[in-house]
């Protein structure tokens, strides 16, 4: 009776609220999220591809030839704060989707792609998150108290809460922001750097001794923003810090 009446249900809500795909704009009964099945397969294929076309240590493109021991010749050798970086695809102007994803996103009307965004990256990443410890835990990237006061909203929240639920794991507030930093587009890595070095700190009762966290953002661009956020969680005990975006910026 349960699923008769589920049925019946996404049936109605097909005539009433009908999907439609925010990349072709197909809609009807097949579309049930923001993607329709064929541009999901796209973007899935996408994702997947692009595992094997970044660096496993800053998520940047590298060529088919690369040598990735200890990252590529951009991160090799350099303190990230972060262990290994996952991405779904470049943040390119000139390359959409994942770029528009993230701009979407911003806004709280555009939250909605948050749970295919999580389910994409479970999907496409699967073997990068079966390595991850049963144990580990999901922390989003926070905002500034007054910041969040303003827009009560923190998109990488809303991407937190759907790879949690996607992967199965804890999501958890392991982090707070204790310096209200100006916005960081236009600005130098070294400025960035400066910017947010000593920016969050973990929160009291973290738990984090020897567990491994996702740390979540929408983009990844110095790493700057990630960089300071896993070191705060590295201070207070945890033993391996993967950033979770996106897109990744050139």
């Amino acid at each position: 009776m349960a699923s008769v009446l589920r049925i019946v249900g996404e049936a109605v809500c097909d005539l009433v609220f009908p999907w439609r795909c925010v990349l072709c704009q197909a809609a009807g009964p097949a579309v049930r999220g923001p993607f329709c099945a064929s541009c999901r397969g796209e973007l899935l294929a996408e994702a997947a591809a692009y595992r094997g076309a970044s660096c496993p240590r800053c998520a940047l493109p590298v060529g088919p030839y690369a040598d990735l021991n200890g990252g590529c010749s951009e991160c090799r050798g350099k303190s990230l704060g972060f262990d290994a970086a996952v991405a779904l695809g470049p943040h390119r102007k000139d390359d959409p989707p994942w770029r528009e994803f993230v701009l979407a996103m911003k806004d709280e009307r555009g939250a909605f792609l948050a749970p295919a965004l999580a389910t994409l990256q479970a999907e496409a990443r699967r073997e990068d998150f079966q390595a991850v410890p049963a144990d580990a835990l999901v922390t989003p990237v926070p905002q500034h108290w007054f910041r969040r006061l303003r827009r009560r909203y923190n998109q990488t929240d809303a991407l937190a809460r759907a790879l949690a639920v996607a992967l199965r794991l804890e999501r958890r507030d392991a982090l707070r922001r204790v310096k209200y930093t100006p916005h960081l587009v236009g600005r130098t890595r070294q400025d960035r750097d400066a910017v947010m070095r000593g920016a969050f700190a973990a929160r009291r009762g973290a738990a984090l001794k020897g567990r491994t966290v996702l740390l979540i953002d929408d983009v990844l661009t110095t790493g700057a923003t990630l960089g300071s956020a896993a070191r705060a969680l590295k201070r207070a005990g945890a033993s391996r810090v993967v950033a979770v975006v996106v897109s990744r910026e050139e």
